[in-house]
């Protein structure tokens, strides 16, 4: 057996046990291919993504978001949806997100589209997601050195302390297609961002039209 067929057995087997592939277990299967000159085997992208995707949305709906006046800060998934909007728009090629004038930008937008007005006068400055966002496991920070424990830092801090942030590979690996992409986008809307099914999928459509205007200017 070579090794492209091992690689074949192993990944049929997580198949069928129901577990998923990595990222790297799938680039290895590509990288093998190419190599022998056999056909990708879609199936095994299209596992990867479905696997990863069920993983994801799992994880966003459990993100941890504080409450005022009993209604829960939107602050996160937002901040989430600006990274996709970054994406689509080419903005971000890398799994590397600075803390831009486009990215807060962006985001000052979806919050005023989707904050409640019973919670504050204004909305919650990016510094908090961009930081609080790393307690739920799949984004993180990269630093320019170890820093001091912080409750939440300053914008100004988070500028001059951090590199970037980035996603879990398999995460940023989802977001490279953009069927995927837009799927997880418009969960986050659906079930993260509204409090009606109907209204959710109206929304993420109409605010998607609204952010091709926006991006391409």
């Amino acid at each position: 057996m070579n090794e492209l067929d091992k690689v074949y057995e192993t990944a049929d087997m997580l198949k069928a046990l129901d577990l998923p592939i990595s990222k790297d277990q799938l680039e290895n299967i590509e990288r093998l291919e190419k190599e022998s000159g056999k056909k990708h085997r879609e199936d095994l992208t299209l596992y990867f993504y479905e696997k990863c995707y069920a993983n994801y949305t799992k994880r966003i709906m459990n993100i941890r978001q504080a409450k005022i006046r009993g209604e829960v800060i939107v602050a996160k998934p937002v901040l989430l949806l600006a990274i996709i909007d970054g994406i689509e728009s080419g903005m971000f090629c890398n799994n590397e997100f600075c803390l831009t004038d486009w990215l807060e930008s962006r985001y000052m937008l979806l919050m005023q589209q989707y904050m409640k007005s019973s919670q504050f006068d204004k909305p919650t400055d990016i510094s908090n997601p961009f930081w609080h966002l790393q307690s739920d496991g799949f984004w993180h920070l990269q630093y320019d050195e170890e820093p001091q424990a912080y409750a939440t830092p300053s914008k100004h801090w988070l500028k001059d302390k951090v590199l970037y942030a980035y996603l879990d590979d398999d995460l940023w690996m989802l977001l490279q297609d953009k069927i995927w992409r837009l799927k997880l986008r418009d969960y986050i809307v659906e079930h993260k961002l509204t409090d009606d099914h109907w209204f959710g999928k109206i929304a993420a459509e109409g605010l998607g039209a609204i952010a091709v205007l926006i991006l391409a200017a």
